[in-house]
């Protein structure tokens, strides 16, 4: 079963588009879709909802207050490791069973920036082997349109920086999050962290994940990405300080090997 997890700030203008899209591009493939409302102040919960009554396969989490997108991610994890552990038991002869499907979860943003026809890629690597498949912009085939200097030179630096403090073979795309995770990666990473393996607020947290469970992998691989930013409706809620802070604590975490020393940037 595939399992694509959307954390949700005030997205209400963009998810419309975007689980039509994700619809169509997973027409051929079981699938559920896992929207985390994180404390929107829009009507983006009442689009969520609306959605789910005429689409089974759609489900929301809800924060009543922002809690940031690792908080986000840690509740979507949760909701989906509960959900497949209790389909499991009821469909233990079913056709998802088959082992030459494995249950992965793919994570990207609420906003419409990150192509959905991206979805059956990451799950076609899945299936052929990988146990953590990045959609990247730097691959050959990649482009990203539409962010301004300083963004681009913060997930550059960022990738050239945790290259040399903390090289992944085959990763060049530290920081987007436009993911796919066998469940069984993220499963043994919440046993080894808690349910709150991702403990940063701000943006910085999707390279903590991505530390946390690259050595849990055996083979990790990543799939061309054209990000297309200017599809975006309203403002970033990147701050970008907030960002390099986490990145900086990021490294001393792993200078000191642990995982819970450093109190967390808060955006």
């Amino acid at each position: 079963m595939l399992y694509i997890v959307l954390p949700a700030y005030n997205e209400a203008a963009a998810l419309p588009t975007l689980l039509a899209d994700i619809e169509q591009n997973c027409a051929s493939i079981p699938h559920q879709i896992i929207v985390v409302n994180d404390g929107s102040t829009d009507c983006t919960l009442d689009v969520v909802h609306n959605y789910s009554l005429t689409h089974k396969n759609v489900h929301k989490v809800n924060h009543d207050q922002n809690q940031g997108l690792g908080a986000a991610l840690n509740s979507g994890f949760q909701f989906v490791l509960n959900f497949n552990q209790n389909q499991g038991n009821l469909t233990k002869n079913n056709v998802y069973q088959d082992q030459k499907v494995p249950d992965l979860l793919i994570t990207m943003d609420a906003d419409n920036t990150q192509p959905a026809d991206c979805i059956p890629l990451l799950y076609e690597e899945i299936c052929a082997g990988a146990d953590l498949v990045i959609a990247s912009r730097y691959a050959q085939g990649g482009e990203q349109h539409g962010l301004s200097l300083g963004r681009k030179a913060l997930s550059w630096g960022a990738g050239q920086v945790m290259r040399y403090f903390a090289p992944i073979a085959g990763v060049r795309d530290y920081s987007c999050g436009y993911r796919a995770y066998r469940l069984s990666i993220l499963a043994e990473g919440t046993r080894l962290y808690g349910p709150n393996i991702i403990k940063s607020r701000n943006f910085s947290g999707m390279v903590e994940l991505l530390l946390k469970v690259a050595p849990l992998a055996g083979r990790v691989s990543e799939v061309p990405l054209k990000l297309h930013y200017e599809l975006k409706k309203g403002a970033s809620k990147m701050r970008i300080g907030a960002t390099i802070w986490g990145y900086v604590q990021l490294i001393y975490q792993i200078k000191r090997k642990s995982w819970s020393v450093v109190e967390w940037a808060e955006e």
